[in-house]
């Protein structure tokens, strides 16, 4: 007989007095549980399998054994035993949970092992989202969304509880959980196809005002618009404009030590470089930084110019501190590029950060799409110039595996050009002239040697 108290279990079994005195000298040798699967109760198998001292890895053997033998009853039986025998392991809540769902046990039972797994992890952030993703194939939503707000409050910047959380919020058509998800989702999530994330959490929290206005929940309806103004808030925003088939870069210096640019996106400090632009679409012509919660201090910006032709030769750096905020405050930097590389240092003195935080980038993409990460040409341009950088100091160590070079040189003309040929009659009375126009432009000259490698 079995029965479950809480999150622990326990058994009860009426036992002969010879089940009770076991052989002494049977005890010391191995027991084989699967010789006796047929012949002794499950309880009893596995009470004296874990009797002798066994490993993890032993363990897991065996329940893998019986999972080939799709035995879901012994694995129920051996699971059970093993935590009564002190050996318990997050992974057996999973197994075991899973086997009882398969085995049509009441739905409180699952879940109750599963909660027993989360009290065994609970500042293991990864075993607590592996618990809620199991308890929502489970069918328990509800448990999974309170693990998503758990696991929030031990990481607030993780941005997985909230996406998950979002959903499962909108399920079960729970407010409170829909107000903690979508500003959740506002506030932490930057990564590729933010806009679409972000465009349901707004729509979301419009939906659940007219929920509440027509409720006439003046107390819900107030908090919910002050957490989505807080959840709107951005401390700093950067955008450099410019037009032309030029490709410029943007790159900050935060006041923590951490640099955000096309090769780090994303920082210890809450930077992300939303979007990394080139030309020449107009509309593509831009690039974007955003720091949500930043810190306070000065912050080095350089405007790069990596290629290409800009239209008038400048390009505008717009600087947005506190958006959101009755302290909000924009203001244009004409860029004008007289040399390649433009610095400008800005301050920001109400910042809300004050330690960097670890970067979470989660797998999943936005919903509806599949998101496809596309590199400007100058992303490959300097990853090729990396990789020939990293040829070059092999060369440098190892001079056996140099390169010849065997430089080519011809003649580039720019400009126009027209080419005619004359051609005489052989009665020397007509003159037949054929015309070659020709127009040509360099657009970007690279100044090497051939000395060193090419270096």
């Amino acid at each position: 007989m079995s029965c479950f108290s809480g999150t622990e279990f326990c058994f009860a079994t009426l036992e002969t007095p010879a089940t009770e005195a076991l052989d002494t000298e049977a005890n010391r040798e191995p027991f084989d549980p699967f010789a006796h699967l047929e012949k002794m109760p499950s309880e009893e198998i596995w009470k004296r399998y874990f009797q002798q001292k066994h490993s993890e890895k032993e363990v897991r053997r065996v329940i893998q054994r019986l999972q080939r033998k799709r035995n879901f009853k012994q694995i129920i039986s051996a699971i059970r035993a093993a935590l009564l025998a002190g050996l318990p392991k997050p992974w057996m809540y999973e197994v075991l949970a899973i086997s009882m769902k398969i085995e049509k046990y009441p739905q409180k039972e699952v879940e109750r092992v599963l909660l027993s797994m989360m009290d065994f992890s609970a500042t293991d952030v990864p075993n607590l989202l592996g618990s809620a993703t199991y308890l929502v194939r489970l069918g328990a939503s509800e448990q999974a969304l309170k693990l998503y707000r758990q696991v929030s409050e031990i990481q607030p910047a993780r941005p997985e509880p909230y996406l998950e959380g979002m959903k499962l919020a909108t399920q079960q058509k729970d407010i409170e959980g829909i107000l903690w998800a979508t500003t959740g989702v506002l506030t932490y999530y930057w990564q590729d196809g933010y806009q679409t994330r972000h465009d349901i959490a707004l729509r979301l929290l419009a939906e659940t005002e007219l929920q509440l206005e027509k409720a006439k929940n003046d107390p819900a309806l107030d908090s919910l618009r002050k957490s989505r103004a807080m959840a709107l808030r951005r401390d700093l925003q950067l955008r450099l404009e410019w037009s032309g088939e030029a490709d410029l870069d943007l790159i900050i210096e935060e006041p923590l030590g951490t640099t955000c640019s096309f090769t780090n996106r994303y920082t210890q400090a809450g930077g992300a470089l939303i979007h990394d632009g080139t030309g020449p679409k107009q509309q593509n012509c831009y690039e974007e930084y955003i720091c949500a919660f930043a810190a306070s201090g000065f912050y080095t910006i350089t405007v790069s110019h990596s290629a290409g032709r800009i239209v008038g030769n400048r390009a505008r750096l717009i600087v947005t501190r506190y958006a959101g905020t009755e302290q909000e405050s924009s203001e244009v930097v004409n860029v004008v590029f007289d040399k390649a590389e433009k610095k400008y240092r800005i301050s920001l003195h109400q910042g809300r950060r004050t330690k960097k935080n670890p970067i979470y980038i989660p797998v999943s993409q936005a919903p509806g799409q599949k998101i496809r990460r596309t590199h400007s040409l100058h992303v490959l341009i300097r990853q090729e110039m990396f990789n020939q950088q990293a040829w070059h100091n092999q060369i440098r160590t190892n001079p056996s595996q140099a390169v010849g070079y065997s430089p080519v040189v011809v003649p580039l003309t720019s400009g126009s050009s027209l080419r005619a040929t004359a051609t005489v009659s052989a009665d020397r009375r007509y003159v037949r002239i054929g015309v070659a126009p020709r127009f040509t432009n360099v657009t970007d000259v690279f100044t090497f040697s051939f000395v060193n490698g090419g270096q």
